[in-house]
């Protein structure tokens, strides 16, 4: 990387300095060298004329030719966008195929959610465009925030990224819902930035993170519970308050994590107060902005499911006592048992608390991040060897572990985050069964191919008929041909 000006041009270089001034585009009174077409971030009109650029700088998708960045052709770079209002058509619908699904999620429920998730984004994406694409719309509601967008390209544009950032064919976002107050907020405040502080200051948070933040903030001072650095928000179900339930459906979306599907602007919020009330923990992250870390569901009075932030079944251990505590003090129960997609409240913690024991100097959830498929086994009490060539032997194999002998709570091998293709890669020999097929669909293997390097079950392998079909030359290879040694299983 280039160093700045002053140090890579001492005073034996000041001539070359002097002579490549225009060549190079650096201009003694900027902030910092530019060998693009951008200017200063101090020199340009607006802060929205600045940020235009930088995005525009960052995303080839607007085939934008970087000599139209400068502080004094931006606003027209930007202008030309706008012909037609074809901006407003440049995001992204999600694809099945490109999405990391839960093993366990079935292929039609896959397609049912993508064909949700893509029409809630029509639906949210309509509301940010008619109120950009039309401000004297919410003239009556907000007349200063109309004012502010009417005529301001910069502006809009800025938004309309923002709200389209977090869109991509291999996630299920939903954008954020528009609020007149609290985007009128987070313009005041970029538009408060010095123009010698918008390098930094405009970095972080963002555009759609401060905005993102009024949003959260603004129903917490409601609440009554801003000023705290942590809080629980516990959201009524249809049932416990039906005259405030479109308030209600409206909260749970705003303090939703962007991971959780509570996020959804069509259904999936109001599905969640259907049946029961919702909690959620939100803590104020390092720019004091909050952030919701915790997510709960309830069934029939219950606790049913527990999210964290990344809504993959897995808590961050750093807060079941968290959870623990306000479980407690709330005199909630918690539902157990696996029945559906997903693990049940006592089988979340169970998980977490299991992922973070180790066996030996190495926890499980180390094991399965490092691709350990030895210690990954070791963790889960499976005795395992490895012989002269590195392969692996191991007693026995099945895709589910019992995290709870005493109440019987087993969970598959997927809910701890384990991709069993990689688990049997190097797995030569199984002493033992090999069983991929339960009673119980949801404790069934989830491997994509047969272990490519397996030679010998010694024991019996268990499959289902679709199994045996797909598996069939392979599966007669490791049990030497002894058909006796298959167990097929229809039910």
């Amino acid at each position: 990387m280039l160093s700045p000006v002053n140090n890579i041009y001492p005073k034996y270089n000041y001539n070359f300095y002097q002579n490549n001034i225009q060549k190079f585009n650096i201009s003694e009174s900027h902030d910092f060298v530019k060998f693009t077409g951008k200017s200063p971030a101090s020199q340009y009109k607006t802060v929205f004329d600045y940020l235009s650029a930088e995005i525009l700088a960052g995303n080839k998708k607007f085939d934008v030719n970087s000599a139209l960045l400068s502080a004094k052709k931006i606003p027209q770079a930007v202008k030309e966008l706008f012909v037609g209002d074809t901006i407003y058509t440049k995001y992204d619908e999600s694809k099945v195929s490109k999405i990391k699904w839960k093993s366990y999620i079935p292929e039609d429920v896959r397609v049912y959610s993508i064909d949700k998730i893509n029409k809630a984004r029509q639906v949210r994406l309509k509301q940010w465009s008619d109120v950009l694409a039309e401000p004297k719309t919410i003239r009556q509601e907000s007349p200063e925030l109309a004012s502010k967008l009417e005529g301001n390209n910069s502006l809009k544009f800025v938004i309309w990224n923002a709200v389209t950032s977090e869109i991509k064919t291999d996630n299920r976002h939903i954008p954020v819902p528009f609020n007149e107050k609290a985007l009128l907020e987070t313009i005041n405040r970029f538009e408060g930035i010095l123009p010698i502080d918008r390098t930094v200051t405009c970095a972080k948070p963002s555009f759609l993170e401060y905005y993102t933040h009024r949003l959260r903030d603004n129903v917490l001072m409601d609440m009554g519970l801003s000023q705290n650095e942590q809080v629980w928000v516990k959201i009524p179900s249809f049932k416990h308050d039906l005259a405030n339930k479109n308030e209600n459906v409206q909260k749970l979306e705003i303090l939703s994590n962007r991971n959780w599907c509570t996020r959804s602007s069509v259904d999936k919020a109001e599905d969640a107060l259907t049946d029961g009330d919702f909690y959620i923990m939100l803590k104020r992250n390092p720019m004091n902005m909050w952030e919701p870390l915790v997510g709960m569901t309830t069934h029939k009075g219950k606790i049913d499911q527990i999210q964290g932030k990344d809504n993959d079944n897995i808590i961050p251990l750093n807060l079941v006592g968290d959870i623990k505590a306000f479980i407690e003090k709330s005199g909630l129960q918690m539902c157990s048992g696996i029945f559906d997609e997903g693990p049940k409240a006592v089988q979340a913690i169970l998980i977490s608390e299991r992922l973070n024991q180790k066996s030996g100097k190495i926890s499980l959830a180390k094991a399965i991040k490092d691709k350990d498929a030895e210690a990954v086994f070791d963790c889960l009490g499976v005795k395992t060897s490895k012989n002269e060539n590195g392969m692996l032997e191991i007693d026995g194999y099945k895709p589910s572990y019992v995290l709870d002998k005493n109440h019987g709570f087993t969970i598959p091998y997927s809910m701890f985050g384990i991709d069993e293709d990689t688990l049997l890669q190097n797995v030569e020999k199984i002493n033992g069964d090999f069983i991929l097929k339960f009673k119980n669909r949801l404790l069934n293997t989830t491997m994509k191919k047969f272990p490519p390097n397996l030679k010998e079950v010694t024991g019996y392998v268990v499959v289902s008929q679709e199994q045996y079909a797909k598996y069939q030359s392979d599966i007669l290879r490791v049990v030497n041909g002894k058909q006796n040694k298959i167990i097929i299983k229809n039910v």
